[in-house]
């Protein structure tokens, strides 16, 4: 029966779902009828493939509407738990009266069931593991918003009822491109009571450096929110030759006793206590007293390029040099 019954409704994980979107062309096309046959053959890849940032929020979504398989099997677990401990407490129970020899036969007490299970130590017994991140919760601050997709947004809507988020973005920075106005973005993905604040100071990057990065981002966002440098350090952006990498690093480490540099763009590089060695795209969010990019012409061209080096460039806090090959 339970063989039958297994063939008839099998159970299905949230990872079935969506393997079977990008490796069964037909499943997608009847999930997803809109898209074309190109469209739908360009988003197949192999069953076996490693999932992707971009999977989850499919992922959460099928397992939304499927439930969790390990939620169930938890509550098992932990009700078998319960059951072995009341078991056990009635073995002990039984050899209390059969052993009981007092004139009153106070053990015989311990008869009753609701006594019996007042006596099951319920700490005893591990509970289900809350799913942190489940929600539903009252506020969410999203950083680096710009680069959250529709899907990714839905994520986030679904655990905040009351669409009490505080969200902090810069389109400047969004690698796929964002054309759309925040409040056209925000009223796209589902909210409708938008209140906006716009950062026009920058009390980060001197005017030095600023003053190199603005026109690489204005150049494929012209729209793009730039904040006024406050300060000027009084040291150029410096240009040179990656031959010159180890000296540079070497002088500056030399005239400071602290401070943190990084290396972007050039995967050869390795990392010291005080270098760090990143690509673009790990660098975001991250600030360092000097900042060397090297070939930034190998970031690629249009918004993602331009996007990747603007960024890069405005991590630096002190000095910005950019080495070509």
């Amino acid at each position: 029966m339970v063989h039958e019954f297994g063939k008839s409704w099998p159970l299905l994980e949230a990872s079935d779902i969506v393997s079977d979107l990008w490796s069964v062309p037909a499943y997608l096309r009847m999930c997803a009828p809109w898209l074309e046959a190109s469209e739908i053959s360009a988003l197949q890849r192999a069953e076996s493939s490693p999932w992707t940032v971009s999977d989850l929020p499919f992922l959460d979504a099928a397992r939304l509407r499927l439930g969790d398989p390990e939620a169930s099997r938890r509550r098992q677990r932990q009700a078998a738990t319960a059951a072995f401990e009341r078991e056990r407490m009635s073995d002990v129970v039984s050899d209390l009266i059969s052993s009981d020899d007092s004139a009153l036969g106070v053990m015989s007490m311990l008869r009753g069931q609701d006594l019996r299970a007042a006596l099951v130590d319920d700490s005893s017994v591990p509970a289900a593991d809350p799913d942190l991140l489940a929600g539903p919760f009252a506020h969410i601050v999203v950083d680096e918003a710009q680069e959250l997709t529709d899907a990714q947004w839905q994520m986030l809507l679904r655990r905040c009822p009351s669409r009490s988020f505080t969200i902090v973005g810069d389109r400047a920075q969004a690698r796929h491109g964002f054309t759309e106005s925040w409040q056209e973005r925000l009223e796209r993905v589902g909210f409708d009571r938008i209140e906006m604040a716009t950062l026009s100071i920058n009390y980060r990057t001197p005017q030095e450096v600023m003053s190199e990065a603005e026109p690489v981002i204005r150049a494929v966002l012209p729209d793009a929110n730039v904040p006024r440098s406050i300060r000027s350090n009084g040291i150029p952006v410096q240009h040179g030759q990656v031959a010159e990498l180890e000296a540079i690093l070497d002088a500056c480490f030399a005239k400071h006793a602290e401070g943190v540099a990084c290396v972007i763009g050039d995967s050869r590089f390795v990392a010291s206590p005080r270098v760090r060695s990143l690509t673009p795209e790990l660098a975001k969010g991250l600030e360092f007293d000097l900042v060397i990019l090297v070939d930034p012409e190998s970031f690629g061209e249009g918004i993602e390029g331009a996007v990747d080096s603007y960024v890069a460039m405005t991590r630096a806090t002190q000095q910005l040099v950019i080495l070509t090959s």
